[in-house]
């Protein structure tokens, strides 16, 4: 349990990345990143949430923590590079 834990953990925070360098191609109007990472971002939400919410209701709160704090990081690192 506490693996699965850690690999939500860290992928929250990898697709927070993913969402804050697709943030920038659309700034930057760079069409083909965002369009690619626009997909990979979507499935990769998809197949976690689907992993979250398959869990039992105890595990499920505590995947969802982990997913959270995952995101957060993954903002607080993003924004400290910029």
């Amino acid at each position: 349990m506490l693996l699965k834990i850690i690999l939500i953990f860290i992928a929250g925070l990898i697709l927070d990345l993913l969402v804050t360098k697709y943030t920038r191609f659309i700034s930057e109007k760079k069409i083909a990143g965002a369009t690619i990472l626009s997909g990979i971002i979507t499935i990769v939400n998809f197949v976690l949430l689907t992993v979250i919410l398959n869990g039992s209701s105890d595990s499920g709160i505590m995947n969802i923590f982990a997913f959270a704090s995952g995101n957060s990081l993954g903002t607080f690192l993003a924004l400290k590079k910029l």
